[in-house]
């Protein structure tokens, strides 16, 4: 666990405001506490925080399978949570820091991963495109979609 939160876990005040989701304060203490670049085997811990302040993902350094938790998630497609995707809503309200969140998602991007492991939804094979399209805004998915579809209108498609 990332020392951010398992002190929060403990009860402790590490960020300003009210953290959204459930924080219980918890007895059971982790044995371990990981930094950027530690290593569980052939993990490697790589911060991602946004969904909580001390959010960590994992990448396999054998094959580059990403362990990316709650940064996406994949039910229909893949999405950051950092947006409201209505048909998985559950991930974006308790997301704490939207704007790191979608930060942390161009972070994994930029690992180039062979396959998206989310914390909810199924596990995506070669999953670049479908990254690169949900860290997007929304308005600049709007935007691509009416240049596209001026190039169809201008060709006579």
């Amino acid at each position: 666990m990332h020392d951010l939160d398992a002190r929060i876990l403990a009860g402790e005040k590490v960020v300003e405001g009210e953290l959204p989701g459930s924080w219980p304060t918890i007895e059971t203490r982790p044995d371990v506490r990981l930094s950027a670049g530690d290593r569980v085997g052939s993990l490697e811990v790589v911060p991602s925080p946004g969904h909580s302040p001390g959010h960590v993902s994992f990448l396999d350094t054998r094959d580059g399978i990403l362990i990316a938790g709650d940064v996406f998630t994949a039910y229909g497609r893949v999405a950051v949570t950092s947006h409201l995707y209505l048909r998985f809503p559950f991930a974006y309200f308790p997301t704490w820091d939207r704007a790191e969140d979608l930060a942390s998602a161009r972070a994994l991007r930029a690992l180039d991963p062979s396959v998206l492991v989310v914390g909810h939804g199924p596990a995506v094979r070669d999953p670049g495109a479908a990254m690169d399209n949900r860290r997007r805004s929304r308005r600049a998915r709007r935007r691509g979609r009416r240049r596209r579809c001026a190039r169809l209108i201008s060709s006579g498609a």
